[in-house]
C-alpha cells in the first residue's frame, strides 16, 4: 500500500540529480523549490533529500543535489509501474513488497542507475503549484497556470536547470566495455545507464551501419562493373533489384528488433496510460481511466494552434527553403557565364576555376546545414507551444516538422536536378558535395570544437579573458533556512562541477536527423552514385568512435526517457523508402531511354516506369504484410507472462 508515505530513517544516497540556480533567480523562489522537495511526499512534495552546493568564482551558481533513500525509490517505482525482470524471467511490473521475488541486480534492488534517474524525475515532476497560486514564488511579475508543474515553470522562465549527474564508475566500466567493438555496442549496459531513448538510438545506429556494410560492398560492385565495362544495363538493374529489397529487409529487421527492445526492456503499452509531459499544461481534471488528478488541454484548441499558426510558419519556411535552392541554381548559371573563354568555346580549366565553379554548391551545401539548425529550434518552440500530453507525441510532431522541413530544404534541388533537369552527372556532383560538406561540417561541429573547447587549456583561457572582461559572474551566497551545506572537497561537488562544464544534451533530434539525412542521399539517388553508401559508411565507423566519445566524456547525462521505440522516425525511415523505390525506377527508367531504349515512344519509356516500380513496390509492402512485427521469442515470453500473472492472480 502506499498510503501513508514516509520515507523512512535510512540516510540519504548519493546525488542523483543536479538543480542548478540561475542568478536571475531570487531567494524566495530557491526557498520555495527547495521546501518543496523535501515536502513529505503525503503532503504534494517530493520527499526528497536535497543538499546545497555553495558557490564559488569558477562556479558562481549555487546547486541542490537532490537524492532519496532507498525505500522511497522502491516505493515511486511502484507507483510508476515499472516493468523490471524477476527471479524467474518474467517482465512484470515492480512491486515494493515483492522485492523478494526480485534480484538484487541493479543499484537498489533491481533498479539500475538509469530507472533511479526516472525515479526521481518523477518525484519532481510530480510537484504542482496549488491552484490558489497565479503567479511564481519568488518572482511575482511572472503569471503561472492553475496547478502547473513547480520546477518545469522555473526552467521555462530560465531561473533554474536541472540534470541528473553522472555515476564515474560506472560511466567508466561503460565506457571501457563499448570500446571493444564499434559495430557491437553493450545495449545492456547503456540502457542500464543512460536509458531506453539512448540505448535505442545506439540499437539503430548499430544496425543501420552494419546495413550500410552490405549495400557499400553491393556498390563497389556496381562500380566496379561500370568501370570494366561489364553490360551498364544489367549490372544497373541487378545493382538497383539488390539495393531496394535488402532497404526493405532492413527496415523489417529493425522493427522486430524494436519490439524486442520494448518488451524486455518493459516499456510497452498504450500512449494514452503514458504519464503526461511535465512542460504540459490545461486545467485539472481528473483521468478517466486512472482517477488521478491530471492536466487536461482541449485536442480542438491544439489543432487550432498547428492549423492557425504552425502550419502557416512551416509553408513558409517551406517557400525561404524554395527560394534559397532557385538562388543557388542561379548563382551557378552566374558563376559558369563568369568562367567561360569565349576563345576557346569552354569553361576555364585551371585550378583557381574549379574551385570557383563549385563554389556556389559548397555555399549551398553549408547554408542547408545553417538553415537545419534554425529550423530545429523553430519546430522545437512551435510544437512545446503546441502543447502535446506525452513525450512521445511530444516527439513525434517535431520530427514530422523537421522532415518535412529538411526534406524540401535538403533534397528538393537533387529533385531538380535528376528529374526536371535530367542532368545525371550533375546530380551525382551534387550528391558527392552535399555528403562530403554535411559530414566534414557535423565532424567538426560535434566532436572537434566541443573537444577543443573542454580542454583545461581552453578552460584557463576562456576564465581568464571573462575576469578581464569583466563578464565573470560573481557568487551569489544565498539565505536559505533548513537547507544543509556540503563541504568543498566532497567528492559529489567535484562531480557537479565537472557535469556543468559538460555539453547538455537536451534530446536526440539532431543524431537521428543526420542519420535520416544521410539515409536520403545513400538510397533515393542510388542508382546514379553507387559509391555514395562507402562514403556513408567510412563517415559512420568514424562518428560511432566520436559519438562514443562525446555522450560518455562531453556531454551532461541526458533525461532518460522510457520509450517504446524510435516513433516518429522509423516512419520517416520507411516514407523515404518508399520514395526511392519511385525515385530510382525513374532515373533508371531515364538513363534506359537515353541507351537501350533510344527508339522507344514516350509511351513504351512510361510504361516501362510503371512496370518496374510496381514491381517493386509490391515486393516491399508484400515483405512488410508477411512478416511479423514480433519475433516467436518474443511472443513465447508474453504468453508465459500473461500466464504467470493470471496464475498469480488466482
Amino acid at each position: 500500500m502506499l498510503s501513508h508515505w514516509t520515507c523512512g530513517q535510512e540516510s540519504p544516497g548519493p546525488t542523483y540529480y543536479v538543480v542548478q540556480l540561475y542568478p536571475r533567480c531570487s531567494d524566495e523562489a530557491a526557498q520555495y523549490i527547495y521546501d518543496r522537495l523535501v515536502t513529505d511526499w503525503d503532503k504534494g512534495g517530493g520527499g526528497l533529500t536535497v543538499r546545497r552546493q555553495l558557490p564559488t568564482s569558477k562556479f558562481p551558481e549555487t546547486s541542490f543535489h537532490v537524492t532519496a533513500t532507498k525505500h522511497h525509490l522502491l516505493r515511486i517505482a511502484q507507483l510508476m509501474e515499472m516493468k523490471k525482470q524477476d527471479n524467474e524471467g518474467h517482465i512484470r511490473p515492480f512491486l515494493a513488497d515483492d522485492i523478494d521475488q526480485f534480484p538484487e541486480s541493479g543499484r537498489v534492488g533491481p533498479l539500475d542507475l538509469s530507472d533511479i534517474h526516472r525515479c526521481v524525475q518523477h518525484a519532481m515532476e510530480r510537484i504542482h503549484f496549488d491552484t490558489s497560486i497565479q503567479v511564481l514564488p519568488g518572482h511575482s511579475t511572472k503569471k503561472v497556470m492553475k496547478g502547473a508543474p513547480v520546477l518545469s515553470s522555473y526552467v521555462e522562465r530560465r531561473l533554474i536547470s536541472m540534470f541528473p549527474l553522472h555515476d564515474q564508475e560506472d560511466l567508466d566500466k561503460l565506457y571501457s566495455s563499448w570500446g571493444r567493438s564499434v559495430l557491437h555496442p553493450p545495449l545492456d549496459q547503456i540502457r542500464s545507464y543512460f536509458g531506453e531513448s539512448v540505448a535505442l538510438y545506439w540499437s539503430f545506429t548499430e544496425s543501420y551501419t552494419k546495413f550500410l556494410v552490405l549495400i557499400a560492398i553491393i556498390g563497389l560492385v556496381e562500380f566496379v562493373c561500370e568501370w570494366l565495362g561489364v553490360n551498364y544495363i544489367y549490372s544497373n538493374l541487378l545493382f538497383s533489384f539488390f539495393n531496394l529489397i535488402s532497404l526493405a529487409i532492413f527496415l523489417e529487421l529493425w522493427k522486430r528488433k524494436a519490439s524486442e527492445h520494448a518488451f524486455f526492456w518493459g516499456t510497452g503499452g498504450k500512449l494514452r496510460h503514458k504519464q503526461p509531459r511535465p512542460e504540459y499544461r490545461g486545467e485539472l481534471r481528473n483521468h478517466p481511466v486512472t482517477g488521478k488528478e491530471e492536466m487536461f488541454y482541449p485536442a480542438k484548441k491544439r489543432a487550432n494552434k498547428i492549423l492557425s499558426v504552425s502550419l502557416p510558419l512551416i509553408i513558409s519556411c517551406l517557400i525561404l527553403a524554395f527560394i534559397l535552392m532557385v538562388a543557388s541554381f542561379e548563382a551557378d548559371r552566374l558563376m559558369a557565364e563568369f568562367l567561360f573563354d569565349p576563345e576557346t568555346g569552354e569553361l576555364s580549366t585551371d585550378i583557381i576555376s574549379k574551385v570557383l565553379l563549385n563554389l556556389p554548391s559548397v555555399i549551398y551545401s553549408l547554408s542547408i546545414i545553417v538553415f537545419n539548425q534554425l529550423y530545429l529550434k523553430i519546430a522545437r518552440r512551435l510544437t512545446t507551444w503546441e502543447n502535446h500530453r506525452t513525450q512521445e507525441q511530444h516527439d513525434t510532431h517535431i520530427t514530422l516538422k523537421l522532415i518535412t522541413f529538411e526534406f524540401v530544404n535538403t533534397f528538393l534541388a537533387l529533385f531538380y536536378i535528376g528529374f526536371y533537369l535530367q542532368d545525371i552527372s550533375g546530380l551525382r556532383s551534387q550528391l558527392f558535395t552535399t555528403l562530403i560538406v554535411q559530414q566534414v561540417v557535423n565532424q567538426i561541429q560535434e566532436v572537434a570544437i566541443p573537444l577543443l573547447l573542454h580542454q583545461p587549456t581552453s578552460l584557463k583561457l576562456i576564465h581568464k579573458v571573462s575576469k578581464k572582461l569583466g563578464v565573470e559572474e560573481k557568487p551569489q551566497l544565498r539565505i536559505l533556512k533548513g537547507v544543509t551545506d556540503l563541504e568543498p572537497d566532497n567528492q559529489f561537488v567535484s562531480d557537479v562541477n565537472h557535469d556543468t562544464l559538460a555539453e547538455p544534451m537536451d534530446s536526440l533530434h539532431d543524431d537521428f536527423m543526420e542519420l535520416w539525412l544521410q539515409f536520403g542521399h545513400v538510397f533515393l539517388f542510388a542508382v546514379v552514385y553507387p559509391l555514395a553508401a562507402v562514403i556513408a559508411l567510412l563517415n559512420n565507423l568514424t562518428e560511432l568512435m566520436a559519438d562514443r566519445y562525446k555522450l560518455c566524456r562531453l556531454s551532461r547525462k541526458p533525461r532518460p526517457l522510457a520509450v517504446r521505440d524510435i516513433g516518429a522516425w522509423y516512419l520517416a525511415f520507411k516514407i523515404t523508402a518508399v520514395l526511392s523505390i519511385c525515385s530510382n525506377c525513374a532515373l533508371l527508367a531515364i538513363d534506359l531511354r537515353d541507351s537501350a531504349g533510344a527508339g522507344w515512344s514516350s509511351i513504351e519509356w512510361f510504361g516501362l516506369l510503371v512496370l518496374m516500380e510496381h514491381v517493386f513496390l509490391v515486393m516491399f509492402l508484400g515483405m512488410d504484410r508477411l512478416v511479423s512485427d514480433t519475433p516467436n521469442h518474443v511472443k513465447l515470453a508474453k504468453d508465459k507472462m500473461d500466464f504467470y500473472l493470471k496464475h498469480k492472480q488466482d
